[in-house]
């Protein structure tokens, strides 16, 4: 939070990541950013448990129906994810905010993303699945509107991973790529 992340995304792999999203959405106060989320949304039941934690967003590595109408009925902030130009579009149809095409770098990176773009250029993306922080310019030429990047963020300390995020944030934004 102290790095000036917009988004901050609290998966259900993590222990007790209903709890850990409720004390940061209390440690934040008020309204965001960042907005705080959880990732890994994957069924009926974790959208459901998400939305009551108090997620601003839900992320989900797959396109779930289920998942798209919790997040409607709470009006959630939607991510759902996709890899193949099917499920993107189904993604949308479904009412995704943003479709989170996963995982990109073993399909070709921002080559697969430049290509599956070129007829779905109007379908906001973001580009995910582990990558480097100096990847995010690639991917950003290849049509990527947001990224989602984790452990790649984390320094040794405090000060490297603030320096890391504020990297990010630069390139993100496209300055210094």
């Amino acid at each position: 939070m102290a790095g000036g992340l917009e988004l901050i995304e609290v998966t259900f792999t993590v222990p007790g990541a209903e709890r850990l999203v409720s004390e940061l959405l209390e440690q934040r106060g008020g309204q965001g950013p960042p907005f705080i989320g959880m990732g890994t949304v994957t069924t009926r039941e974790r959208a459901e448990r998400a939305a009551a934690a108090g997620a601003e967003f839900l992320v989900s590595p797959n396109t779930s129906e289920d998942v798209a109408e919790i997040s409607r009925d709470n009006d959630l902030f939607l991510v759902l994810g996709a890899l193949s130009a099917t499920e993107i579009v189904r993604a949308q149809e479904l009412g995704a905010d943003i479709v989170k095409v996963f995982p990109l770098p073993p399909v070709g990176g921002p080559a697969y993303l430049r290509a599956v773009r070129q007829p779905l250029g109007d379908i906001p993306m973001l580009a995910s699945g582990g990558f480097a922080v100096d990847e995010i310019p690639d991917y950003r030429a290849a049509g990527a509107s947001a990224f989602g990047i984790g452990a790649p963020l984390l320094g040794e300390d405090d000060e490297s991973t603030q320096a890391t995020i504020a990297r990010a944030i630069e390139l993100a934004r496209g300055a210094n790529s």
